[in-house]
């Protein structure tokens, strides 16, 4: 029989999980499909790929296709880093704004079309586009996802750049999950021992990983050489762990969650 077929996100953010399997401190037997979050997402719904940490906000609208694999996320209770809004001005005092869409998010842009939802009298207009970093280095309103996002954060002002995470939870009082561990649900109906054991596997990297906090960053550094400092408040912001109050926080924002839109691609 052939492994399954596991997508993995290319950013720093699935490094505490990751690691492990790279340096061959737990075994997983898959085959590595990687891709950004909405790339993965379109994978696993043509069943080219079995299993992916997937964004949260396409998990949330198909269930009924995907399980979630035991309690692993990628979370944040508060300032996340790696998904923010650079804006010239504070969403609440913008009144018309073309925002720039990375193509490789669909949580951050359903997190962000709900946050700015809130302001009654902004009007606003979304583009996806190639390079969502060189828009926000214009300072045109743009969303950013992983280490572009990261990247804005150590170039640009930072009265320009705002926390997703941070302004969900300042607004609900509950962390935000972004992504979420899935399977298609008829793999797992017909190769469950194997989806288990995939699941124990992960569940053993990310405790190697917790554990192993200095080794995990020496890979995230090869990987984008980013200060140690900045890794280290980076990952002890974020949670991998499905708990109580992140699965209220999903919850909330699936009552919460816009419908799927087709944007337009600038060419």
């Amino acid at each position: 029989m052939t492994p399954l077929r596991y997508g993995r996100i290319p950013y720093v953010n699935v490094a505490p999980v990751e690691t492990a399997f790279d340096l061959g401190a737990v075994r997983r037997e898959v085959e590595i499909v990687s891709g950004a979050p909405t790339v993965l997402n379109a994978a696993l719904d043509a069943g080219t790929i079995d299993v992916a940490a997937i964004s949260a906000a396409h998990y949330l609208r198909h269930r009924d296709r995907y399980a979630a694999l035991g309690d692993l996320c990628i979370a944040a209770d508060g300032p996340v880093r790696s998904v923010v809004f650079v804006s010239p001005q504070p969403p609440e005092l913008l009144v018309e704004a073309s925002v720039a869409i990375t193509r490789d998010s669909a949580s951050g842009r359903a997190l962000l079309e709900t946050i700015l939802r809130r302001y009654p009298r902004l009007r606003t207009e979304y583009e996806v586009v190639g390079d969502a970093l060189a828009q926000a280095r214009a300072l045109r309103p743009t969303l950013l996802i992983g280490d572009d996002a990261l990247l804005a954060r150590a170039e640009l002002p930072p009265e320009c750049v705002f926390d997703l995470g941070e302004a969900w939870r300042e607004w609900t009082g509950l962390p935000f999950v972004f992504a979420v561990w899935a399977v298609r649900r008829e793999l797992l109906a017909g190769r469950p021992e194997e989806v288990a054991a995939l699941g124990a596997a992960l569940v053993e990297a990310r405790a190697w990983g917790a554990a192993n906090r200095a080794t995990v960053i020496d890979a995230a550094i090869a990987q984008q050489p980013f200060d140690r400092a900045l890794y280290d408040d980076y990952f002890t912001r974020l949670s991998y762990a499905l708990g109580d109050r992140a699965r209220r926080g999903l919850e909330h924002f699936a009552a919460l969650l816009p419908p799927e839109e087709t944007l337009r691609v600038a060419g």
